[in-house]
């Protein structure tokens, strides 16, 4: 089992939701939204300087799941390259 952690502007989180419905990985997860922060685009701090939000979502998904998961934020990356989007994995077990 794998942890994926995906930090994605806001404007971009239905088509992250939608490939992943379409793909039919990552159907588990916990999202937060109205995640502020700044990586390498534009800063998403929900005020008035910098008006957007990020999304954040959790997964814990199946070794097999991770490749389409993968694809999908490459994907997003090519399309929406001043969106911002980050993603990272982690081997994880149950409790």
């Amino acid at each position: 089992m794998k942890k994926l952690e995906i930090i994605l502007s806001q404007a971009i989180d239905e088509d992250f939701s939608r490939l992943c419905e379409v793909r039919e990985v990552g159907q588990h997860f916990t999202k937060s939204v109205g995640v502020m922060g700044k990586g390498n685009t534009i800063p998403k701090m929900a005020d008035d300087t910098w008006p957007q939000e990020n999304v954040h979502y959790m997964m814990i998904v199946d070794d097999d799941e991770v490749e389409s998961i993968r694809q999908i934020v490459e994907y997003l990356r090519t399309q929406f390259p001043d969106e911002g989007i980050a993603g990272f994995v982690t081997d994880c077990e149950p409790l």
